[in-house]
C-alpha cells in the first residue's frame, strides 16, 4: 500500500465529498420514508423483505467503489478502474433496481417540497420537451442503446484518458455508469409498483445481446498488442506489472466477473420465459381436448 493510504485507516481514504453527500442524502430520505411508512415496497412478505437489504448493499457498493482506496488505486491501475466501473454497473445498479426505492425516496422529501416539484414536472409547459425526451429514454430500446454506447464511449482512449486528467469528467463518467446502469436493469428486473414493458422472451434477448456487446469490448482490450490508455505513461504501477498486462487483467475482469450479473439475470429471465410458455400451452389444453372429442 502506498505511503499515506491505508485500508485500516479511513482517515487516509480519498473521500469524494459529493459522493459521500449523495449517499448520505439518499440514505436519509430512505430512512425518513420508512419511519413514516414502515411496510417495505412490494409488501411485507416474499421478495419485499429483501428490498431494504438490496438498497443498503447498493449504497455500500457505491461508497466502496468511489470513497475508499479503490479510488486511489484506480488512478494507477487500469484493472482497478475497470473493477470500479463494474461495481457501479453490475453490482450497485441492479441492487438499487431490485430494491425499488424510488417511491420511498420521493416520499422522504417534505410534502411542501414534493407538491410543487410534482406540479412543475408534470404540468409546466416549459418542460414539455423534457417530458417527451424522458418518455423516450426510459423505453427498453433507448435504454439498451444508451447504456451500451456509454460503455464504449468511456473506453475510447481519448475519453478515458480525459477522465484521468479531469476530476469533474471523472465524476460525470461514474454518474453516467450508475444512472444508465439503473436504466438498463430497470427494463428486466421487476420493480414495485412499476410494470415491465418487455415480455419474458424479449428480456432474454435484451440481456443476451447486451452481454455479447460487453464481451466484444472485453475481447478488444484483451487481444490488443499494445496498451490503449495513459496508464502506459506512468513510471511505476503497483505490483510492477506492465501496462499491457494491466489492460489484459482489466479485460479479464470485464469478461468473467463482469458477466456474473448478466448470467444471473439471463437465467432468471429464461426461467420466466419457459414458465410463460408452459402456462400458455396449458391454457390451450382444454380447448384442444374439446375439439378432439
Amino acid at each position: 500500500m502506498a505511503t499515506g493510504v491505508s485500508w485500516l485507516n479511513p482517515l487516509t481514504w480519498p473521500i469524494e465529498p459529493w459522493v459521500l453527500l449523495g449517499v448520505e442524502v439518499t440514505a436519509i430520505l430512505y430512512l425518513r420514508s420508512r419511519s413514516r411508512i414502515p411496510s417495505p415496497a412490494g409488501g411485507g412478505s416474499g421478495w419485499g423483505r429483501w428490498r431494504p437489504l438490496c438498497f443498503w448493499l447498493g449504497l455500500a457498493t457505491i461508497f466502496f467503489a468511489l470513497d475508499t482506496p479503490v479510488e486511489w488505486y484506480a488512478r494507477q491501475l487500469f484493472w482497478v478502474h475497470m473493477t470500479q466501473h463494474l461495481l457501479l454497473i453490475m453490482v450497485a445498479a441492479p441492487l438499487l433496481v431490485a430494491a425499488s426505492p424510488w417511491m420511498q425516496l420521493w416520499r422522504g422529501l417534505p410534502l411542501g417540497v414534493r407538491r410543487p416539484l410534482a406540479r412543475v414536472a408534470i404540468k409546466h409547459p416549459a418542460l414539455a420537451v423534457l417530458r417527451r425526451l424522458f418518455a423516450l429514454i426510459v423505453t427498453p430500446t433507448a435504454a439498451w442503446i444508451l447504456s451500451s454506447a456509454n460503455l464504449w464511449f468511456w473506453h475510447w482512449p481519448a475519453a478515458y484518458d480525459l477522465t484521468l486528467r479531469n476530476h469533474t469528467i471523472h465524476h460525470l463518467e461514474h454518474g453516467l455508469f450508475l444512472c444508465l446502469g439503473i436504466l438498463f436493469w430497470a427494463q428486466v428486473i421487476d420493480q414495485h409498483p412499476f410494470r415491465l414493458r418487455l415480455s419474458p422472451f424479449k428480456r432474454v434477448a435484451y440481456v443476451f445481446t447486451a452481454t455479447i456487446q460487453a464481451w466484444a469490448l472485453a475481447a478488444l482490450l484483451a487481444f490488443a498488442t499494445s496498451p490503449f490508455y495513459a496508464y502506459a505513461l506512468l513510471p511505476f504501477r503497483p505490483g510492477g506489472i506492465s501496462a499491457l498486462t494491466d489492460q489484459q487483467y482489466g479485460a479479464g475482469i470485464m469478461w468473467v466477473p463482469g458477466s456474473i450479473t448478466y448470467s444471473i439475470v439471463f437465467i432468471a429471465c429464461l426461467y420466466l420465459w419457459f414458465g410463460a410458455e408452459d402456462a400458455r400451452a396449458n391454457s390451450f389444453t382444454p380447448r384442444q381436448v374439446g375439439v378432439a372429442k
